[in-house]
Order: structure tokens, then sequence, then C-alpha cells
């Protein structure tokens, strides 16, 4: 009889050690690792966010740069043909015109325009403000600049100098620069 009891206490023990290894993660290591992967992808989430406005911004500056070369290049060209006097023209010009081709995102001239219904991460031209206008996507993520905006709004300006000819108070224009204008709206 002394040997049966063992026998069962060996059963017990084996079933024991084999039931402890096959029951699995419990509650809460799962509910553990749920929310280490869920805090991982809500970094990832950010990060990305943070990715696509840098590079939203990256295409809008470079369009930008594009413009004022654009700009430089008309203005070298019409003081190399002695034309200087048609520098303030250029003000009433868009700038996606000083530009090879158009940004493939460019909206075309807009009179009048309601921005709540114009796609985001577009270029329009506002021909009655004489306004070049990009609509944000990810103004939440874009940075100090725009602050609290939902556009980055361009305009070309004449810069004048007073003419140095005696009793003659009149301003003649000598360059155009393109501006980021700072809206009160």
């Amino acid at each position: 009889m002394n040997a049966a009891p063992g026998k069962a206490s060996r059963q017990r023990m084996s079933v024991g050690r084999l039931s402890w290894g096959q029951r699995g993660y419990s509650l809460f290591e799962l509910a553990c690792v749920i929310l280490i992967v869920s805090v991982l992808l809500l970094v990832l989430l950010d990060r990305t966010l943070r990715y696509q406005a840098m590079a939203e911004s990256t295409a809008m500056e470079v369009t930008i740069m594009n413009m004022c070369s654009g700009l430089r290049l008309r203005v070298a060209e019409l003081m190399m043909a002695d034309r200087t006097n048609e520098l303030g023209d250029l003000v009433q010009d868009n700038p996606i015109h000083w530009l090879e081709k158009p940004p493939a995102n460019y909206l075309g001239e807009i009179r009048n325009p309601q921005r709540a219904g114009l796609p985001l991460n577009t270029w329009y031209f506002d021909p009655d403000r004489r306004e070049l206008v990009y609509v944000l996507r990810r103004n939440k993520f874009f940075g100090a600049e725009p602050a609290e905006g939902t556009a980055v709004v361009l305009r070309v300006t004449a810069v004048k100098r007073t003419s140095a000819i005696a009793g003659s108070g009149a301003q003649k224009t000598e360059g155009v620069a393109l501006v980021r204008v700072v809206e009160a709206r």
C-alpha cells in the first residue's frame, strides 16, 4: 500500500507540471503585451505624421525657392534688355508663371475662394488680391509657421527707392520680391 500512494503523488506532480507548461499567458501578461504594442504603434503613427508634415513643408519651400529663382531670372532678363522700367509690372504677375511648369497640385486662378471647400495640399492664385496661396494639409504638425493658419500666403511686392534727383520725391522700382503675408483673417 505504501507504493500506491507514492505513484499517485508522482502522477499528480507530473500532471501539475504538464498543466503549468500548457496553460499559456495570463490575462495580465496579455494586457501588458497589448499595452506595449499600442504605445509603440502610437509613437510610430506620431513619427509618421511628423515626417509627412516635414515632406509637405519641404515640397512647399522648394516650390517657393523655385519661384524666387524664376523671379530673379526675370528681373535679370529685364535689366539686361535695359527694360528696368518694366520691373513694376512684375507685381501684377502670377508667380506660378515664373516656373518652367506649374506644380501638379496647382489649381489655377480662383476668384473669391472659399478655403474650406478647397482640396488640401494645393496652390491657387487669387487674382483679385494678387496672392498666391498654399492650403496646408497638416498644419498641426507644420511647426511655428504659419501661426495657427491653414494656409501660407505669398504676394509679389515692389522694392522701391527714392530718386536722387533734386526736388523729385518720386520713387522708382528697384526690384521685386516674393514675400509671405501674415494674414489678419
